[in-house]
This record gives C-alpha cells, sequence and structure tokens, in this order.
C-alpha cells in the first residue's frame, strides 16, 4: 500500500499543482508589492539657526558639531540641541528636490530620524513618507502643501505616535512621562496602544504613561483668523501700503507658495522709504488669559539698508502689535527681522523712537524659513508700565526703500 506507485504519483502531481498556482500568483504579488514599496532616499539638511547642536550619523559612529548646514543625513541619524539652540530639518525628493516637510527642533531636543523615502517608482500609490522619533524636548513639524505625491508625516513618542497624512502643521513636545500634542494646521491622528484621537486646526491633547483615554483640549487658541494663511489674503486681513514718494512703486502684497508653503510675499524696488503689509483687527480682552504668544515664520529675500535702518524702524519684515491699557491708551510693540547685519553706528537693531517696551530686532538667515517664538507677551508688555487689557490690531510689514519677504504663519497664542 506504501509503494503504490498510482497514489504516488497523484500526490507528486497534485504537489506540482500547487506549487506551480502558489508560484503564479505570489511571482507577481510580490513583483507588485516591490515596485510599489520600493524608494529612494529623500534629501534631507540640518541647518543650524542658533547655538550648538550634534548629529550622530551611522557612518560616522561619533557625534559630530555642525556648523552651519549638515547635507545628505542618513536614516539611523540621532541629533541633539543644547541649551537655547534652534535646528531646522529640510526634507525635499531626490532629483526633482521638491519641498517636503521640515521639523524645527528647539533647545535641549533629541530626535532620530527613522526614514524619509520616496517612492522609487512614479505609478507607485505610498506617499513620500518622514518618520521621525522625537526622545525629548520640543520639535515643529510641517507636512508642504501642493507637492505632486501626498505626504505622510510621522513623529514617534515615547507615549503616543503623531501622524499628518496631508499638509499641516504640528507641535509635539515630550517631557518626564507625557507628549504634549498641539495642531497648528491641518488635521493629525495622534495614536497609542489604547486608543486613536484626531485632531483638528487649533486643537491640542496630553498623552501621559499609561493613559487610556484620550481628550481634546482646547485651552491654547489662535486669536488670528487666517493665521497659517491657507485661505485669500482678504479672510482676516486687510492690505496697506505707504510710501515717500508718490511716483515710485507702492509694492506688492500677493499670496503664493514659497518652498511648499503657502505664504504672504511682501515686495518693492523702489529709492526712497515705502511700508507695504498687512493688518488684521483683534480687540480682544485679555485680562483673564494666564499666557499670551507669538509664533511667526518668515523667509527674508531681499533688503537693501543694512539692520534695520537708522532708527531701527525699517527692516525687511516687521510684525506690530498694538493694544489698550485700563484707562484706554494705545500703545505699540515691534518686533523686527532682518538678514544684513552691520556693526554701523548709524544703524540700529532696536527701535530707538518707541516708547517701552522695545524688543531687539531678530537676525534671521536669508533665503531660510526662520521660526520665531517671542516670551510671554503679557509679562513683556507689563515691563513698558502699563499692562494690557485688549489687544487690538496685529499688523505684519516690511520697511525700507527695496525689500522682499515672506510669511507663511502667524499665531497668537491664548492659554487660560
Amino acid at each position: 500500500m506504501r509503494n503504490d506507485p498510482q497514489r504516488l504519483a497523484w500526490a507528486v502531481m497534485l504537489a506540482a499543482f500547487g506549487t506551480f498556482c502558489i508560484t503564479v500568483i505570489a511571482v507577481p504579488l510580490s513583483v507588485r508589492w516591490l515596485l510599489n514599496n520600493s524608494g529612494r532616499s529623500q534629501s534631507v539638511t540640518l541647518t543650524l539657526a542658533t547655538g550648538s547642536a550634534y548629529a550622530s550619523r551611522p557612518s560616522v559612529g561619533i557625534a559630530e558639531a555642525v556648523f552651519g548646514s549638515l547635507e545628505n543625513l542618513q536614516s539611523g541619524t540621532a541629533l541633539e540641541t543644547t541649551g537655547a539652540s534652534r535646528a531646522t530639518l529640510d526634507f525635499s525628493a531626490p532629483f526633482t528636490n521638491e519641498t517636503l516637510g521640515a521639523v524645527n527642533l528647539y533647545s535641549d531636543t533629541q530626535l532620530v530620524m527613522l526614514r524619509a523615502n520616496t517612492p522609487r517608482f512614479e505609478f507607485s500609490p505610498q506617499p513620500h513618507l518622514i518618520d521621525v522619533s522625537l526622545r525629548r524636548g520640543r520639535l515643529r513639524a510641517s507636512a508642504a502643501a501642493g507637492t505632486t505625491r501626498a505626504v505622510q508625516l510621522i513623529i514617534r513618542t515615547p507615549q503616543a505616535n503623531i501622524t499628518l497624512d496631508a499638509a499641516g502643521i504640528v507641535s509635539v513636545e515630550v517631557t518626564a512621562g507625557e507628549t504634549s500634542v498641539s495642531v497648528r494646521d491641518g488635521t493629525a491622528t495622534v495614536t497609542t496602544l489604547a486608543s486613536t484621537l484626531q485632531l483638528a486646526a487649533d486643537e491640542r491633547t496630553i498623552v501621559r504613561t499609561g493613559t487610556s483615554e484620550l481628550v481634546v483640549l482646547r485651552g491654547q487658541r489662535n486669536l488670528v483668523r487666517n493665521g497659517t494663511l491657507a485661505a485669500a489674503i482678504t479672510d482676516g486681513w486687510t492690505t496697506f501700503r505707504n510710501r515717500a514718494d508718490a511716483a515710485e512703486a507702492p509694492g506688492e502684497v500677493q499670496l503664493g507658495e514659497q518652498q511648499g508653503r503657502t505664504a504672504v510675499q511682501l515686495a518693492r524696488r523702489g529709492i526712497n522709504w515705502a511700508e507695504t503689509g498687512v493688518k488684521q483687527d483683534l480687540k480682544y480682552d485679555v485680562r483673564d488669559l494666564r499666557r499670551l504668544t507669538l509664533h511667526l515664520d518668515l523667509w527674508l529675500a531681499f533688503q537693501d539698508l543694512r539692520n534695520c535702518g537708522t532708527l531701527g524702524t525699517e527692516c525687511p519684515l516687521m510684525l506690530r502689535i498694538e493694544y489698550s491699557d485700563a484707562n484706554g491708551k494705545p500703545t505699540e510693540w515691534l518686533q523686527g527681522f532682518y538678514y544684513l547685519a552691520s556693526t554701523d553706528a548709524g544703524t540700529s537693531k532696536r527701535c530707538v523712537v518707541c516708547s517701552p517696551p522695545t524688543s531687539d530686532h531678530q537676525f534671521a538667515q536669508r533665503a531660510e524659513w526662520y521660526g520665531y517664538d517671542s516670551p510671554n507677551l503679557l509679562e513683556l508688555f507689563k515691563t513698558g508700565g502699563r499692562p494690557p487689557v485688549s489687544i487690538d490690531t496685529i499688523s505684519l510689514y516690511a520697511s525700507g526703500h527695496s525689500f522682499e519677504s515672506y510669511v507663511g504663519a502667524v499665531e497668537l497664542l491664548a492659554e487660560d
């Protein structure tokens, strides 16, 4: 019975047929999977804005101090900022150099770049993937808008995974035992072992170790309407132009894209003074607020005056907040940004004709996105001797003779 040749022949035939069927199905599926999931590494550059940063690349094996910028970072690279440092990771597609996203690292932050891949073949349905692990500290990550292929940005922390599947901006902070997530634009999905939560713009959550339920929080609000400039400028903003010589160009205010981000452009070429900008009325009572901070994303392309002019009032980008005290007396605070620095005594890096409080203007590298975060404005404004009761207006403008600047986001964040 065991040596029955007919049974053995049938067994061999059935095994061969089964192997054939598996091969016919598995080989095309494997090839398809390979074609859809095969990828190339993106171009990743780390740029140091201020302070100190260190990179530990797998190919090097030891931590390297970053001076200026470090290009072509590999997956597995560990990054660390120390003290009051700031650095930016920029991601772009291979060959096309299309901007895909950016991750801004703040002080005392440790991050590992897990993956940064783009599909090898155009017909692949997979998105551009940016996958990072935040061990400690704070970052602000953005997935670019208007890309030819969707961008998926994943931020992994000890408590949760945060995912952007479309253009958007998210802030993540990791401290002892918890992760704080705030969405500035778009939507983000927060996933833990126990639950999943989707956050929309101006929503946030806190994930603590051992958390079983995620809750949407709205304690922090952006008082600026259309602060990410995703809509038309006319949504929330009014434009203004002033110039000394009516025969010269008044300047341009227009919405467009700059390095993958929607931004308002403020541009002008001229001989005499002019200013061009946008303004929004707020009229917001701040007496019950605990904290009020400003975040600004900006790009400086051109200025002809060094520093901010002789009086410190002609920066290629300036921000003005007008507020009122308890007696209704109006006061303004100016914060400028420039890249063309000089030690010439005839120029100033601070407004010399402004009433207190005044702040030093901020230096930003030319032709790079720069993120500015203010101190608590409620405390700063108190130093002028008139604590604010109402924030009346906020203005963004370029001032000088010739200038070209871009604003990608402005957030006036109120916390109860």
